[in-house]
């Protein structure tokens, strides 16, 4: 049985579109070959709970909403039926949530946008993920092409000497109609400029973690990504 891998997709910021990053992404895992669970433990949100409500019991990836403080026990009933790769969809503000998803995690994913106000904002998740000395990438989300916020925020992560996911996420509208119609956006528009970035994401994090399965890509495309070490 291969072993289950785990990523937190963690920012202690609200709006930065962490939900959106693991509902697809766990779609496209899904979508790949990648037996796939999501782990809601943002209580007052539970944005991906709904989706899968929308969604129907019947489709996968299976949809979690445990107490945080049970993300062991819940854990390890995933990884007995099979499940590969967990995604644990945090929430905003509050701290012991994502410390025990931050714990219990092989990668920690930080979405942000490319403001002044989240690259500010997101030492405080770093911090969280490098006093348990994880694996930590940024992912910046919801980017607007051919705009000097973006080289920015690049420069001063690298500044921080923050890493970063060798792939970003774009402002695509199909990201949130895939979400509305209970699909994922490599479900909802397989050959869209979204299903490109989140199978290029994909790539990169199944590389990472040695998954078994890749997503399918077009190696002509300019989101084709290789390995880069993390923090």
């Amino acid at each position: 049985m291969a072993q289950t891998r785990i990523i937190a997709v963690a920012n202690l910021k609200g709006g930065v579109g962490k939900s959106t990053i693991v509902i697809n992404l766990a779609a496209a895992a899904q979508m790949a070959g990648i037996q796939t669970a999501i782990l809601d433990i943002d209580a007052e949100q539970q944005a991906a709970a709904r989706w899968k409500d929308a969604r129907g019991e019947d489709r996968l990836p299976v949809v979690v909403s445990p107490v945080h403080t049970r993300l062991p026990q819940t854990i390890a009933e995933q990884a007995g039926k099979g499940t590969e790769l967990i995604f644990i969809d945090c929430p905003a503000f509050t701290r012991a949530p994502t410390e025990k998803a931050i714990e219990a995690a092989d990668l920690v994913l930080i979405p942000c946008r490319t403001t002044v106000q989240d690259l500010q904002f997101v030492e405080q998740t770093v911090d969280l993920a490098a006093a348990k000395a994880k694996p930590t990438a940024i992912v910046l989300n919801a980017v607007e092409p051919q705009i000097r916020e973006t080289a920015e925020a690049r420069a001063y992560l690298e500044k921080q000497e923050i890493a970063l996911a060798p792939v970003h996420l774009s402002k695509a509208v199909a990201y949130h109609r895939a979400i509305t119609a209970a699909l994922g956006a490599t479900e909802y528009e397989p050959s869209g400029k979204a299903a490109q970035e989140l199978l290029a994401l994909l790539e990169w994090i199944s590389i990472l973690l040695h998954l078994s399965n890749h997503p399918q890509i077009d190696e002509a495309t300019p989101t084709a990504v290789e390995e880069r070490p993390l923090a």
